[in-house]
Protein backbone atom coordinates (compact mmCIF):
# COMPACT_ATOMS: atom_id res chain seq x y z
CA UNK A 1 0.00 0.00 0.00
CA UNK A 2 1.39 3.51 -1.19
CA UNK A 3 -0.12 6.26 0.52
CA UNK A 4 1.38 10.04 -1.11
CA UNK A 5 0.94 11.84 1.94
CA UNK A 6 0.77 15.71 1.12
CA UNK A 7 1.54 17.05 4.46
CA UNK A 8 0.27 20.42 5.28
CA UNK A 9 -1.68 21.04 1.92
CA UNK A 10 -4.40 18.80 2.98
CA UNK A 11 -5.29 20.93 5.55
CA UNK A 12 -4.83 24.34 4.09
CA UNK A 13 -8.52 25.21 2.97
CA UNK A 14 -9.18 24.29 6.16
CA UNK A 15 -6.85 26.50 7.93
CA UNK A 16 -7.81 30.15 8.43
CA UNK A 17 -5.11 32.90 7.35
CA UNK A 18 -3.58 34.03 10.93
CA UNK A 19 -3.10 29.68 11.16
CA UNK A 20 -1.14 29.87 7.74
CA UNK A 21 0.66 33.07 8.60
CA UNK A 22 1.41 31.50 12.06
CA UNK A 23 2.69 27.97 10.28
CA UNK A 24 4.82 30.00 8.28
CA UNK A 25 6.56 32.16 10.90
CA UNK A 26 7.46 28.97 12.52
CA UNK A 27 8.85 27.21 9.54
CA UNK A 28 10.96 30.59 9.13
CA UNK A 29 12.29 30.67 12.81
CA UNK A 30 13.12 26.94 13.16
CA UNK A 31 16.46 27.17 13.00
CA UNK A 32 17.11 29.75 15.17
CA UNK A 33 18.57 29.56 18.69
CA UNK A 34 18.80 32.32 21.39
CA UNK A 35 22.12 33.54 22.79
CA UNK A 36 22.39 31.88 26.63
CA UNK A 37 23.25 34.76 29.31
CA UNK A 38 26.66 33.82 31.58
CA UNK A 39 26.49 34.44 35.82
CA UNK A 40 29.31 36.24 36.61
CA UNK A 41 31.70 32.98 37.60
CA UNK A 42 31.56 31.97 34.19
CA UNK A 43 32.79 35.28 33.02
CA UNK A 44 35.34 35.44 35.32
CA UNK A 45 36.88 32.02 34.76
CA UNK A 46 36.68 32.96 30.41
CA UNK A 47 38.48 36.13 31.73
CA UNK A 48 41.45 34.49 33.43
CA UNK A 49 41.76 31.65 30.57
CA UNK A 50 41.66 34.33 27.79
CA UNK A 51 44.49 36.31 29.69
CA UNK A 52 46.75 33.26 30.38
CA UNK A 53 46.14 31.98 26.83
CA UNK A 54 47.41 35.28 25.89
CA UNK A 55 50.14 35.54 27.89
CA UNK A 56 51.44 32.10 27.26
CA UNK A 57 50.61 32.24 23.70
CA UNK A 58 48.71 29.08 24.06
CA UNK A 59 45.93 27.76 21.53
CA UNK A 60 42.53 28.31 22.28
CA UNK A 61 39.23 26.84 21.37
CA UNK A 62 36.51 29.51 21.35
CA UNK A 63 32.66 28.61 21.33
CA UNK A 64 30.46 31.97 20.28
CA UNK A 65 27.42 33.19 19.26
CA UNK A 66 26.92 34.58 15.64
CA UNK A 67 23.98 35.19 13.94
CA UNK A 68 21.57 32.83 15.66
CA UNK A 69 23.86 30.07 15.43
CA UNK A 70 26.91 28.44 18.07
CA UNK A 71 30.48 28.53 16.12
CA UNK A 72 33.70 27.19 17.02
CA UNK A 73 37.01 28.50 16.24
CA UNK A 74 40.97 27.22 16.96
CA UNK A 75 43.52 29.79 16.53
CA UNK A 76 46.17 31.72 19.09
CA UNK A 77 44.88 34.97 20.61
CA UNK A 78 46.38 38.00 18.49
CA UNK A 79 44.95 40.40 20.38
CA UNK A 80 42.90 41.69 23.03
CA UNK A 81 40.98 45.03 23.20
CA UNK A 82 39.34 46.09 26.09
CA UNK A 83 38.07 49.39 24.79
CA UNK A 84 35.98 47.89 22.23
CA UNK A 85 35.54 44.61 24.03
CA UNK A 86 36.37 42.31 21.31
CA UNK A 87 39.43 39.90 20.66
CA UNK A 88 41.19 38.92 17.75
CA UNK A 89 41.93 34.96 16.64
CA UNK A 90 44.27 34.21 14.67
CA UNK A 91 43.96 30.95 12.72
CA UNK A 92 45.79 29.90 9.41
CA UNK A 93 47.01 33.55 8.61
CA UNK A 94 43.42 34.41 9.23
CA UNK A 95 42.31 37.37 11.77
CA UNK A 96 38.54 37.28 13.41
CA UNK A 97 37.18 39.59 15.82
CA UNK A 98 35.25 38.18 18.41
CA UNK A 99 33.34 40.50 20.28
CA UNK A 100 33.43 39.72 24.04
CA UNK A 101 29.61 39.61 24.76
CA UNK A 102 29.49 36.92 22.35
CA UNK A 103 32.23 34.40 24.12
CA UNK A 104 29.94 31.44 25.32
CA UNK A 105 32.76 29.02 26.34
CA UNK A 106 36.91 28.85 25.87
CA UNK A 107 38.96 25.92 26.45
CA UNK A 108 43.33 25.74 26.36
CA UNK A 109 44.62 23.28 24.04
Amino acid sequence: MNIKDRGNKKWTSLMLVEHRKRLQELKENEGQLEKPELDEQLKAAINYKLIKAFEEKLKLEIIHFKINRFKKNRGYLAAINTKDKYILLSQNHKKEKIFLENLIDLKIL
